[in-house]
């Protein structure tokens, strides 16, 4: 009863609180879903006028926006005349959920969760309480997006598909060659999984930093991971796992969508693990 009171608690202060959760996925996944409706009808544009047709012309999907929004980039090669093209649209929809969860914890154990600490010596059930808040937190962010995106498929006319169009994945990322394993790719369930328990993954971690670090520099080191991943195609960094368009079962030599979800649910228990251990030895009375 009392860990059930202690969710509910971070529940209601740190979420339905929080308006800042809900309108942020929304404007990030509409800005991001304008931009390729855009870039659908300047395509169709130049393919009606080049072969003064309208059959040809290519269509998105829901599959094709959620592409968009969690794709990232495909593999950077550094080589001469190859520049490394930032993946903004990527880091945003990810450091975004970070950057709003980032704060809460802290704030509570500096205010009214401090008292209560103090009053109930329940150590072991705050910190799993704000897994739990962490968790929901995420979970309704990536579902805002997800809900956008479809709702703005419906709006266009394309409605909900499973189906991913390779030749508008082509012109959206500018892939090199023949690297999309299929024409039109079905919507596996486990890409649009993926890059939510990443996300996941790396808040519990920004989390539990925060109790041997100041929230913001574990902040920085997960934009820095996500950076890195974007330049570096490496399964040894995380960040490489939330980008769908670098998955094996999307390119040839791929990372590892089975290893993916390994890294994931490894990494938030070790987070969680690591975070109840620390924090059963956590000064808090003396931090300011």
């Amino acid at each position: 009863m009392k860990y059930i009171k202690m969710v509910w608690f971070d529940i209601r202060r740190g979420i339905l609180r929080n308006p800042i959760l809900f309108v942020v996925p929304v404007i990030v996944a509409f800005i991001a879903c304008c931009d390729l409706n855009n870039r659908i009808v300047a395509q169709n544009e130049w393919i009606a006028y080049e072969s003064n047709s309208c059959e040809t012309q290519i269509k998105g999907g829901f599959a094709d926006y959620m592409m968009y929004i969690y794709g990232g980039m495909d593999k950077y090669v550094p080589e001469s005349g190859n520049y490394f093209i930032f993946p903004i649209r990527w880091m945003v929809v990810f450091l975004m959920i970070s950057f709003i969860t980032l704060s809460y914890p802290y704030k509570d154990m500096q205010g009214f969760g401090r008292q209560i600490l103090i009053r109930t010596r329940g150590r072991t059930i705050w910190w799993l309480s704000k897994c739990i808040w962490n968790i929901f937190s995420v979970l309704i962010y990536h579902s805002v997006i997800f809900g956008i995106a479809a709702l703005f498929g419906i709006a266009v006319g394309s409605g909900i598909t499973g189906k991913i169009n390779k030749d508008l994945q082509y012109e959206v990322f500018q892939i090199a060659g023949d690297s999309l394993l299929s024409d039109d790719m079905s919507w596996p369930f486990v890409i649009i999984l993926l890059p939510v328990l990443i996300s996941l993954s790396i808040n519990l971690l920004q989390m539990t930093l925060s109790l041997f670090i100041k929230p913001i520099f574990s902040f920085l080191i997960a934009a820095f991971l996500m950076i890195s991943s974007a330049y570096f195609t490496s399964p040894y960094l995380i960040g490489n796992y939330a980008m769908s368009m670098r998955y094996d079962m999307v390119i040839e030599d791929g990372v590892s969508v089975t290893a993916g979800l390994v890294v994931a649910f490894v990494l938030m228990i070790l987070s969680v693990g690591t975070g109840m251990i620390r924090f059963r030895r956590y000064d808090i009375c003396n931090e300011d």
